[in-house]
């Protein structure tokens, strides 16, 4: 259940817990005829799993570690020792197709995945037709080859990474499962089910026939819920429409009559794509934020206020939805690090004299050996581009937020930086950004990990969309004074009446079921955090 020690967490090796392993024996297997595969056996859970569960011999295991090979082969089915994609390459790969293919497969990052399987397993992906990168993980070639491998009646059941919902590297295996298989299945947990690993994981489980067509999500407590439900959990759960894309799957926790109105509005042309309101970039990288980031202090200290420029560097430091100068001055007063050394791009000679003991210092301290600062031309000089007309919240805890930037400060990469584009009204952009439409949307497009916090690349927020027939109407200030004092609910009622009552004629039902579907993505997404 848990790994034996550090090799065991270097080769991604983790026991899967013997419910597990009895649940998806029990759904996948159908006839003592099923040719069976089990392509990362480790100890055997699985084969040990097949004894118990059925009648079926017809079984092979695929282990590299010999140790943990020797094992699965003491419950009497063949497992080869060998690498996965080795073995596949030489003995499936159009040679043999199988009925039925369950497992655990490793988990292990692209620079920890051994060079000469990785090549093996790189070029059968891209055989099939698929890219990798060196973000892929190795469970993910794992899982692809092996619904490569399935007959035409084939079923798969794995224990996958809960990744597999959102990330990027995981978008075009996505859309490969939506069209390959009749019919998913997704089993969640709330809580974690592998002992000594932080890791959310699902069992994935796939149909290339089905009467039931479509994707269902059940969503557990945790291991007794499983032990207790059994198969039943998923006679239970909905079934949705199968999007044919390479949309993140974290959409299908919600219900048919919640998804459409999402669609209904996804697709609704009054509701501007944010890619026609603003530009968005990731902040500045200082390299060493204990060297650039100085408080106001440290700017008197050295004599350097010819050479700072005002700055955010956290999201805390923002509470609103505007920066006022006035606001910054406040955050000086209280100490915070708000001003960033900025001496020029220029040989050391043209800076001044108190910027140069400054530099001098931070030499002795070794920042110029760290690897953003030395790759410079003048290492003490951080590149930056426009300056932001507001600032996008990165992460968030409760919802995402623009800020209007009417500072004129930088911004580091703990946030991004926005521009918006000619013509549009900024500030009407930022109070319409918090609607419930807009906010139920970003926890479809963002990402979320055990922590609790929605976390958005740059890409993500280009895909965000508002609402803004109306928008110009706004009291932002109302706004910013309501989100200073963390009344959500009311400016979720004022700006809902404002942009989707009145200006797409949506009715109260529409926008309470859209409060619905923010308030469960939301809800669901912090509730893991709690766990964690």
């Amino acid at each position: 259940m848990k790994a034996q020690n550090s090799y065991d967490k270097l080769r991604g090796g983790y026991y899967t817990p013997n419910p597990i392993a009895d649940f998806i024996v029990e759904w996948a297997v159908r006839s003592p005829e099923d040719r069976i595969l089990e392509p990362s056996c480790g100890d055997g859970s699985f084969l040990n799993a097949l004894i118990t569960k059925t009648i079926c011999a017809d079984a092979i295991g695929i282990e590299l570690d010999p140790a943990e090979a020797k094992k699965a082969a003491e419950y009497g089915y063949p497992v080869k020792n060998e690498d996965f994609f080795s073995y596949y390459e030489s003995e499936i790969e159009n040679k043999e197709k199988f009925d039925v293919i369950l497992g655990n497969p490793p988990f292990i990052r692209y620079q920890n995945f051994d060079e000469q399987y990785r090549e093996v397993a790189f070029r059968l992906m891209k055989a099939h037709g698929f890219h990798p990168n060196r973000l892929t993980n190795i469970w993910l070639p794992f899982l692809l080859l092996s619904c490569e491998a399935l007959s035409d009646k084939g079923r798969i059941g794995m224990v996958i990474p809960a990744e597999l919902f959102q990330v990027d590297y995981a978008a075009e295996a996505r859309n490969y499962l939506s069209s390959h298989f009749e019919s998913l299945t997704l089993v969640t947990f709330r809580k974690l089910v592998f002992e000594g690993l932080q890791q959310e994981v699902i069992i994935l489980l796939g149909e290339k026939q089905s009467d039931i067509k479509g994707i269902r999500v059940v969503e557990l407590d945790g291991l007794d819920e499983l032990i207790t439900e059994g198969q039943k959990c998923l006679a239970a759960a909905e079934t949705k429409h199968l999007d044919h894309s390479t949309d993140k799957w974290v959409k299908y926790y919600l219900s048919n009559r919640e998804l459409e109105v999402l669609r209904r509005l996804n697709s609704d042309p009054r509701i501007s794509s944010a890619s026609d309101l603003y530009e968005v970039n990731v902040g500045l990288v200082s390299g060493e934020n204990d060297f650039f980031m100085l408080s106001r202090d440290t700017v008197e200290k050295w004599g350097l206020e010819d050479a700072v420029m005002p700055i955010i560097g956290r999201s805390e430091q923002v509470k609103g939805i505007i920066l006022s100068p006035e606001e910054h001055l406040a955050l000086q007063n209280e100490g915070k690090r708000v001003f960033l050394f900025t001496p020029g791009d220029v040989d050391i000679e043209e800076v001044s004299e108190n910027a140069k003991k400054y530099i001098a210092w931070g030499e002795s301290q070794k920042y110029n050996t760290n690897y953003k600062c030395r790759i410079r031309k003048h290492w003490y000089h951080v590149p930056m581009s426009w300056t932001a007309d507001a600032f996008l919240i990165r992460q968030a805890n409760l919802y995402p937020k623009i800020i209007v930037n009417s500072a004129g400060a930088l911004v580091t990469d703990t946030l991004h930086k926005v521009r918006f584009l000619p013509g549009i009204n900024g500030n009407a952009v930022v109070g319409a950004f918090l609607n419930t439409y807009t906010l139920a949307l970003s926890e479809t497009l963002g990402r979320s990990y055990g922590g609790g916090v929605l976390t958005f690349e740059p890409g993500e927020m280009r895909r965000m969309r508002i609402p803004m027939i109306g928008a110009e109407k706004l009291d932002v200030m109302l706004i910013d004074q309501w989100q200073r004092e963390g009344k959500y609910t009311e400016i979720l009622s004022y700006t809902d009446k404002v942009l989707l009552k009145d200006g797409l004629g949506l009715s109260d039902s529409d926008i309470v079921l859209l409060h619905s579907i923010w308030e469960k993505m939301r809800s669901r997404r912090l509730s893991r955090k709690q766990s964690a």
